[in-house]
C-alpha cells in the first residue's frame, strides 16, 4: 500500500468514526443542540480534527444525509431488481427495509425519526436522494394497479405506498425504540413484518387468495438498538 493510499483510509477512517459519533448524538439529542465540539469530544478528537473534514456543522449534516438516503435507496433498489412480479416486489421491499432499519438503527432513526429541517437552511438538499427509495415503493404500488392486482377502487398510487411506507415504519420504529423490551415477547422481526405487512397487502387485493409472495429467504435482521 502506498503512501497517499495509507493516509486515504486513515481519512476515511476517521471520517466514519466522526459521523458516527454525530448521528448518535443528533439521535440522543436533536440535531440543533449539538455541537461540534461535543462531537469531537465523543470520539477525543479535537474540534480542528472535525474542520479537516467537514467545512463546519451544516456540511457534516449534509454530507451526512446524503449519503444515509442513498445507501437507504440502493438497499431498496437491490431488493427490487430482476422481481417481475410487483406484489412479490412489494414483499422483497419489505424485507430491504427491514433489514437496513434494524442493521442501522442510528441512521434509520437519523433519516426517519429525527427532525431535520432545524438543522438546515436549504432542507432541499437531502430531498432529492430522500424521496428515490420512496419512488422504487411507489413505482411498484403504480405496476400493481396498472395490472389489475389492487381492487379497482383503489387507483391512488401515493396513498397506497403511504400506507405501506407507515406500516413497516410503524414496526421497525417500535422494534429500534423497544425491541430490547422483554416483556413484550416480541416475535422476530420477520414475523412480525410479515404479518404487518402481509394483512396489508391482502387487504388491497383484487384476488386475495391469490399467493402474494413466495417464502421469505431473506435473512431476518437483527434487533438492535
Amino acid at each position: 500500500m502506498s503512501t497517499a493510499d495509507r493516509i486515504e483510509r486513515e481519512r476515511l477512517a476517521k471520517r466514519t468514526r466522526i459521523l458516527d459519533a454525530a448521528r448518535e448524538l443528533f439521535v440522543e439529542r436533536g440535531i440543533a443542540a449539538v455541537t461540534l465540539r461535543e462531537i469531537a469530544q465523543r470520539i477525543e478528537y479535537s474540534t480542528t480534527a472535525i474542520y479537516v473534514q467537514f467545512k463546519d456543522k451544516q456540511d457534516l449534516v449534509d454530507q451526512m444525509v446524503r449519503e444515509d438516503f442513498a445507501a437507504f435507496a440502493n438497499a431498496l433498489h437491490a431488493a427490487a431488481a430482476n422481481v417481475a412480479d410487483p406484489i412479490e416486489r412489494l414483499g422483497r421491499l419489505g424485507d430491504a427495509y427491514v433489514e437496513y432499519a434494524l442493521t442501522l438503527p442510528r441512521h434509520y432513526q437519523l433519516l426517519f425519526m429525527t427532525p431535520l429541517d432545524a438543522a438546515s437552511d436549504a432542507p432541499e438538499v437531502h430531498e432529492p436522494t430522500g424521496i428515490d427509495g420512496y419512488r422504487v415503493l411507489l413505482e411498484t404500488v403504480r405496476e400493481c394497479i396498472a395490472a389489475g392486482r389492487f381492487r379497482a377502487e383503489l387507483r391512488d398510487a401515493d396513498g397506497i405506498a403511504q400506507a405501506i411506507w407507515a406500516t413497516v415504519h410503524g414496526v421497525v420504529s417500535l422494534l429500534i425504540v423497544m425491541g430490547d423490551t422483554d416483556a413484550f415477547h416480541w416475535r422476530t422481526p420477520a414475523v412480525i413484518a410479515d404479518l404487518a405487512l402481509g394483512s396489508l397487502v391482502r387487504g388491497l387485493l383484487a384476488d386475495p387468495t391469490a399467493p402474494q409472495r413466495p417464502k421469505r429467504t431473506a435473512r431476518p435482521a437483527p434487533r438492535r438498538r
